[in-house]
């Protein structure tokens, strides 16, 4: 470190960025992800870090670090230069949209895919409200047509949508790391609520196969599903990209039937303008990392 007198260094925007998504991640390896890095840049980035200000900023811990005292102060400080940094390139790269949207989700994707994509989103329009409405396909297939929604991301049907899928990855069953739900028999299921095309696409697998199963657990949101399958009270069928260190994916060797690829179509009410375009590309660049990211999981 330089003494007070001297030159302070400067901190890096990339290292800012970098330890940010890890600190949002909790692994080294998703945050290479989110910074399309190597791990072992990243690692790199964060011994440069922790040089630079002489402090340890995480705990290593098996499959998630922990940040310190030190790593908590450096974490506010890094969010604020980011953000001032991204208002700044903003105001001039970006046109000055004002206003409000509705959007639409579905209740399991508006909830796991969308705090990224619209985080991202206000950083570059902070002036554009989004007034963020979940619930069903079905419903929302039917709001967007009515022109209740300005923008609806929902399951995609060819018979029913025009408009072509914007995302798709692998439908898995996961189950708990280390669990034994899936040895059980009837075999317990953590499901969606009926309409679901998640839970339609899984009974059909189940039916096909001639699995003895039951329906332990239902929820309209996929967070009481992943609770059920960690608590391994359940197996539950969800997109690869929901996978996380206390889950596992499970296929033909554990006797489960493959569930195929699901997928999204993104649908705009007529009339819309320009800044419902730049929200729509921004969810679908946001998916499209979102199923690189689950690819590599898969994979």
């Amino acid at each position: 470190m330089n003494s007070i007198s001297g030159t302070l260094p400067n901190l890096d925007l990339d290292l800012a960025r970098t330890f940010v998504a890890i600190c949002e991640s909790g692994n080294f390896s998703r945050a290479a992800e989110l910074v399309h890095r190597s791990a072992s840049a990243v690692s790199l980035q964060v011994k440069k870090l922790e040089e630079m200000v002489g402090r340890e900023l995480f705990y290593r811990e098996t499959r998630k670090v922990r940040l310190t005292a030190d790593g908590e102060v450096l974490l506010g400080y890094a969010r604020r230069l980011l953000k001032l940094n991204d208002e700044a390139f903003s105001k001039f790269l970006h046109p000055q949209f004002s206003g409000r949207i509705r959007l639409g989700a579905p209740n399991d994707n508006g909830i796991v895919a969308m705090p990224e994509i619209l985080h991202r989103f206000a950083a570059t329009h902070p002036h554009v409200e989004v007034d963020v409405h979940l619930g069903p396909t079905l419903n929302l297939r039917r709001r967007i047509a009515q022109g209740e929604l300005d923008i609806a991301i929902f399951s995609y049907d060819p018979e029913l949508d025009p408009q072509p899928p914007i995302h798709a990855e692998p439908l898995v069953w996961l189950g708990a790391r280390n669990g034994t739900a899936q040895e059980k028999r009837p075999l317990p299921m953590a499901l969606a609520e009926p309409g679901c095309y998640w839970r339609a696409m899984a009974l059909k697998a189940l039916d096909d196969a001639g699995l003895n199963y039951r329906i332990a657990y239902t929820s309209e949101f996929c967070q009481a599903q992943i609770a059920a399958v960690r608590a391994d009270l359940a197996i539950a069928p969800l997109p690869i990209s929901v996978i996380s260190p206390e889950l596992v994916h499970l296929g033909s060797a554990h006797g489960l039937p493959d569930l195929g690829e699901y997928r999204m179509t993104l649908a705009k009410r007529e009339g819309t303008g320009e800044i419902e375009d730049v929200l729509a590309e921004h969810m679908v660049a946001g998916f499209k990392t979102i199923a690189e990211r689950g690819m590599r999981l898969f994979a």
